[in-house]
């Protein structure tokens, strides 16, 4: 097969959304397949770019610095898309390159699927943006409705989507590589980093540093519970537009860690003790399975695509979304709990073992090989 993805963001910029994608693609490569990425222009490592992006100039977004807004150079993308002879079109994101990639598929009459990553009701709740919901929704059911396969994160995304109006839709959900993400990458050095003594607590948090995340609640809360274990530290793993609003705030015992990848990354999950995820926006989680694939008992917000696979009281300890005294409450009862914290630990790596990408990948392949049998392909313009 032959898929051209299009999407705002992708590798360099760290996102759950780019991840998956940059890791969808290598998957594509290994599979024996053709992968060609049309995102946005991000700064590049010394090493250069990835072979199979073509990049459209780009301005960071007013609301969000970190993500790049495309202006696609319509004919210069229906040349490249026409070279490269796709048999789907994925579009990965709802905006300018998002529209694009519709654009081009409409003039070549090729086959599209979306996936939906974001669950922007929520975003709009966390930013203020309530009055922009009404004419969201029926830009995404008019954005949706050209694609012959909308494919979700998880079953609880899905439903909601559905309730929105949004039709023909999937499953596309998520696995975790079990070798990165591991309790053998649990690191004293990086423990002594932080300055905590080995009895002491270390309760993570990996994601982006962002408003619709919750953390503003998780800080609330360990500064109820921290006084009471003072060797303890909050470690916030990631970067974003409330880094600098953190750092000002100087709390006692949080240390902010920047961005990780990599194995630094994979020794920041398991030299925890405890995750903590507050979010009530995912529409998965691709962070908290990683930290049960590095053997961590976790706290998290009972909302959102977690659901599909965070079970209260055998892989994660759930507690009321957007609850202070719920936050509160779950860290007491972990942190003075060591024996409940390794039933849950041994729950998620179970639940770890079970989220293989390779079965996962092999039906989103086949969703490809579907829509590029018997898809509708959007008319050519007139």
């Amino acid at each position: 097969m032959r898929i051209a993805i299009f999407s705002e963001v992708y590798w360099p910029m760290v996102s759950g959304v780019g991840v998956t994608l940059r890791r969808l693609a290598d998957s594509l490569h290994a599979a024996g397949h053709a992968v060609r990425v049309y995102t946005a222009t991000y700064p590049l490592p010394e090493s250069g770019d990835r072979p199979e992006v073509h990049r459209s100039p780009s301005l960071p977004l007013f609301l969000y610095r970190d993500v790049q807004w495309a202006f696609p150079r319509h004919r210069e993308l229906v040349r490249d898309v026409a070279d490269f002879r796709p048999d789907v079109v994925h579009v990965a994101t709802e905006f300018a390159l998002g529209m694009a990639g519709l654009r081009v598929a409409r003039e070549l009459a090729l086959p599209v699927v979306a996936s939906a990553h974001t669950d922007y009701e929520r975003y709009a709740a966390r930013y203020g943006l309530d009055w922009a919901l009404k004419p969201g929704w029926h830009y995404l059911r008019w954005f949706y409705g050209q694609a012959e396969r909308v494919l979700c994160p998880s079953r609880i995304y899905e439903e909601h989507l559905q309730s929105r109006g949004i039709l023909r839709t999937g499953i596309w959900t998520r696995g975790v590589d079990t070798v990165a993400f591991h309790p053998r990458h649990r690191d004293a050095a990086w423990r002594a980093a932080l300055g905590v003594e080995p009895d002491d607590a270390v309760v993570t948090y990996v994601g982006r540093l962002a408003r619709e995340k919750n953390l503003d609640l998780l800080l609330e809360a360990w500064q109820t519970v921290a006084p009471r274990y003072p060797g303890a530290r909050l470690a916030l793993v990631g970067r974003g537009p409330l880094e600098d609003e953190i750092r000002d705030h100087a709390i006692p015992g949080v240390e902010l860690c920047g961005l990780l990848t990599g194995t630094r990354l994979s020794a920041a999950y398991a030299s925890a003790d405890l995750f903590a995820f507050p979010s009530v926006t995912e529409t998965f989680g691709n962070v908290l399975l990683e930290a049960m694939a590095s053997g961590l008992p976790s706290i998290v917000a009972a909302a959102g695509g977690v659901l599909d696979f965070a079970e209260h009281g055998r892989n994660a300890w759930l507690v009321a979304p957007s609850s202070v005294e719920a936050m509160v409450g779950g860290l007491e009862r972990l942190l003075g709990d060591p024996a409940l914290r390794r039933r849950l630990a041994a729950g998620a790596l179970d639940t770890a073992r079970l989220r293989r990408w390779d079965a996962i990948d092999e039906l989103l392949f086949e969703e490809y090989r579907r829509v590029a049998r018997a898809g509708r392909r959007l008319p050519r313009a007139a």
